[in-house]
């Protein structure tokens, strides 16, 4: 793979001829080996600026999950060779003799007088049990056995030990440094000479299918998406290697989040055989690279999980939130000038205020940070997206969220007021 460098600071991206050149032959016999697929979905192919939105159905119901995940055994990385171990002589096992044990009895002295008036006080345990102490700490979690009654001793400590209370505040703060840290550049669309937004809004949506083919966390889509944008933010790429851009991102975010990533050939039938594993590894040794092997940053998603727990949200409003954050992830302006934090907390606010809860009360604009009035430009431009989002030329993410799993969140209407302030 070729790479020239040009004015801007920017690396181009050349067609690498040679790994195209690979038989077709071989892999249908290669196809066939692996056993049957799901039914052929629509490959993005080339990107333009035109694309007829194919069929929202990225995966028949009827497919088995073991024929789509057929290659979780394979490794790219794996040698094709075994070594002989030859057979080891016999051998015998000596055994010393036990020593003998002397057993001496221990005279238990006598108990002190002072050990004696060290039993409790029957007035001090008959004190119930005092709830934790609010501390002033960000993100500080109450976790007083008053306020959740439901939960029984052992999911009482597993709650305690999965938020870890006394180091929340440190994590949250660590998050935010994060952000900022690893955040793509606002305008970087503007320094590409062959792709547009419309590209990458393609790019995205089908993301969202795959990440729904392969029942990907929605965590790993974020992340694909994260490392899109910081990957664009610093090379030009042509519009025939963009997909390849997002195979790569998206098998690299599966490795890192999931538990059985799909394998490195199940990315190379996704895009209908466009590219070859090879490609799609040299990709990702290149996407690596660019951000510096940074790939444990934090998105919208990682915060408005927290922003939902801290609120106490239902089920209903978890699901509208999370709907409007993958919103975000298809349209890149405005979005991208806003951190991560700050589109989570919008979400959260916007979904209740849709739902005609408290849209956000005193403690969540201490824990988190951020007021209503902070976030006004955001949550304007959110409902705006919300609103639109029926004659938006990309549905996958609507499609989405219309199945029974999401509470349908993606059939309501948004309310024609804005949230206001927050309320002690």
């Amino acid at each position: 793979m070729a790479f020239q460098f040009h004015q801007g600071g920017f690396t181009n991206i050349a067609d690498d001829s040679a790994d195209s050149r690979v038989s077709a032959a071989m892999r249908k016999t290669k196809r066939e080996t692996n056993g049957p697929h799901a039914t052929k979905r629509v490959a993005l192919g080339t990107i333009t600026n035109q694309r007829v939105q194919p069929s929202r159905a990225a995966k028949p119901k009827q497919v088995n999950a073991s024929s789509t995940f057929s290659g979780f055994g394979q490794d790219e990385n794996q040698v094709g060779k075994s070594f002989g171990i030859a057979a080891s002589q016999g051998f015998t096992i000596h055994v010393d003799d036990e020593p003998e044990v002397q057993i001496t009895h221990v005279i238990k002295p006598p108990a002190d007088s002072s050990d004696v008036n060290l039993q409790l006080n029957p007035a001090v345990t008959s004190l119930a049990e005092t709830a934790y102490e609010r501390t002033d700490s960000p993100m500080c979690l109450d976790v007083s056995m008053e306020e959740r009654p439901h939960l029984t001793p052992g999911e009482e400590r597993e709650a305690i030990i999965l938020t870890v209370p006394e180091y929340t505040g440190d994590i949250y703060t660590y998050l935010r440094e994060a952000e900022r840290r690893h955040r793509p550049k606002p305008e970087y669309m503007r320094k590409q000479p062959d792709i547009t937004t419309n590209m990458r809004c393609i790019l995205v949506d089908w993301l969202v299918e795959v990440a729904e083919e392969y029942k990907l966390h929605r965590e790993t889509l974020c992340l694909a998406v994260s490392y899109i944008d910081r990957f664009l933010s610093q090379m030009s790429v042509l519009r025939g290697k963009l997909q390849l851009v997002g195979a790569a991102c998206m098998f690299l975010a599966a490795k890192y989040e999931e538990i059985y990533p799909p394998d490195v050939g199940e990315f190379v039938y996704i895009t209908d055989d466009t590219y070859t594993k090879k490609q799609v590894l040299r990709m990702e040794h290149l996407v690596l690279k660019v951000l510096s092997f940074d790939v444990a940053v934090p998105t919208a998603n990682c915060f408005c999980e927290r922003f939902l727990e801290i609120s106490g949200a239902d089920d209903q409003t978890k699901s509208l939130a999370m709907y409007l954050v993958e919103l975000t992830l298809i349209d890149i302006d405005p979005y991208l000038k806003f951190l991560p934090s700050e589109i989570a907390a919008s979400a959260v606010c916007l979904a209740n205020h849709t739902l005609g809860h408290q849209t956000w009360s005193y403690h969540m604009q201490q824990s988190t940070g951020y007021s209503v009035k902070s976030l006004e430009l955001l949550i304007h431009a959110m409902h705006k997206t919300f609103t639109n989002a029926p004659n938006h030329p990309q549905q996958a993410v609507r499609e989405k969220y219309k199945s029974s799993k999401y509470h349908q969140v993606s059939t309501l209407s948004p309310r024609l007021t804005f949230p206001t302030g927050a309320v002690h």
